[in-house]
């Protein structure tokens, strides 16, 4: 029997792939950028639909989840057949701000370096603030979210729950932040190398340098399968494992319990040992 004002709780359908958060308990965010994240969501809304968010989260019910300049589009499933869909967007930064942002970032080379490295310097936050750019959303006013759920309040659960996977990808890759203001992480370095501050869609116009050719003919390179071809080229195992993958960083909203780098970098250090192995073995061979 329902009451006016009341309403009997269900449960949500069960989902098999699910993206379900790294964190089983405790906090979501592990890096202090997430954590702001985080913490910005929770000063103002409503604590008990952020408790079942978190367990939509840790449960898996995101069944897809995308972002993009555009915004966030995600799936959630609900206690209803279908899912539900959720769409996520932060206010664009203006030409203006971009101007001023690229300006920040050219100034302050070193902070590029480190977020190219996965990290978000605190001291960016300072520096865009004192430049009148917001990093964080401060409200809901400046973001538009909505759900297809019948819930009024914003956030629902749906939208909680993605909001948590959120800042697990902010602490893996912190330029989602920019993505999420408009800014492309391609568009964003062509400014900064061509040393000007225009709106994205400009192109620096800057001439690049021409590429050096190979210092061995392509044909027989390829034709040469026991590396004649190179006598001078020196191998070794090297010191530091996927250095490529932890470059590139871990792939977005990894379906897996185990972890993505430490995955990668097991077998990497496999195949490196496997490669020298080979080596050692064909130089046997022919001496």
């Amino acid at each position: 029997m329902a009451y006016y004002g009341w309403y009997k709780p269900t449960a949500p359908k069960k989902v098999d792939s699910g993206i379900k958060t790294q964190s089983k308990r405790g906090a979501f965010a592990k890096q202090w950028w997430g954590k702001e994240w985080i913490s910005r969501l929770e000063r103002f809304n409503d604590s008990a639909r952020l408790g079942r968010g978190r367990a939509y989260a840790r449960k898996g019910q995101v069944t897809g989840l995308d972002v993009t300049s555009k915004g966030v589009s995600a799936k959630v499933q609900g206690s209803r057949v279908r899912p539900y869909n959720v769409s996520i967007r932060l206010t664009p930064y203006s030409n203006e701000e971009w101007r001023r942002f690229v300006g920040v970032l050219g100034d302050n080379p070193l902070l590029v370096a480190r977020m190219l490295a996965g990290e978000m310097p605190e001291e960016i936050e300072r520096l865009c603030s004192k430049a009148g750019i917001a990093l964080f959303p401060n409200s809901f006013r400046d973001m538009e979210a909505s759900c297809s759920c019948p819930d009024y309040a914003i956030p629902c659960k749906h939208l909680a729950a993605v909001f948590y996977l959120l800042a697990e990808a902010f602490d893996r890759d912190p330029f989602l932040l920019f993505t999420l203001r408009g800014i492309e992480k391609d568009a964003l370095f062509k400014a900064l190398d061509g040393n000007h501050t225009d709106e994205p869609e400009r192109q620096t116009g800057k001439k690049k340098k021409p590429v050096e050719p190979l210092p061995v003919d392509a044909d027989v390179f390829w034709s040469s399968p026991d590396g004649a071809a190179l006598p001078a080229l020196h191998y070794q195992q090297p010191s530091a494992s996927a250095i490529l993958v932890r470059r590139l960083g871990a792939i977005p909203f990894w379906r897996s319990g185990r972890n993505f780098l430490d995955e990668m970098e097991t077998t990497c250090k496999a195949a490196s040992a496997s490669m020298v192995d080979m080596r050692q073995q064909q130089e046997q061979a022919s001496g």
